[in-house]
């Protein structure tokens, strides 16, 4: 079976970490810039899955495709196939989520905004072997074919 990298795309509160949990948790090592703290740690859980043909899952915002492309690229040289997973961005709905967490976890409502503001949606020319549209409501989440 081919390694593979997913990356997860949209703004602060679209239900990215919901996603990874419910459906990737089991079988993907999880690169999370909020809980590593620093892209020095990131590229060195990055580094270190694909030098041990690892399946990881990217759970970060990836707003553009320079974004994306850290990681992308270095999987694609490795042999990667990869996946991306866009997550409905709706900004009034993401804030609503958003208010609901606690802590840490919650974001001022205008870093959901300017996330949105530069938000460019993905593409196969980035190297994506596959691409799909998640639609959350807020209690169920469906996955459909990139169009």
């Amino acid at each position: 079976m081919a390694k593979t990298l997913v990356v997860l795309m949209g703004i602060q509160g679209s239900g990215k970490s919901t996603f990874y949990h419910k459906f990737l948790a089991d079988s993907y090592v999880r690169v999370n810039l909020d809980t590593l703290k620093n892209r020095a740690r990131e590229k060195e859980l990055v580094d270190d899955c694909i030098a041990n043909e690892k399946d990881f899952a990217v759970d970060n915002t990836n707003p553009t495709k320079l974004d994306r492309e850290r990681y992308i690229v270095p999987a694609r040289a490795a042999g990667y196939r990869i996946i991306g997973y866009f997550l409905e961005s709706k900004v009034k709905e993401c804030i609503k989520r958003n208010a609901l967490r606690e802590g840490k976890a919650r974001v001022p409502d205008v870093a959901i905004a300017a996330t949105s503001n530069k938000l460019e949606y993905p593409s196969t020319e980035e190297g994506f072997d596959e691409l799909y549209y998640v639609k959350n409501d807020g209690e169920t989440m469906t996955v459909h074919p990139w169009r």
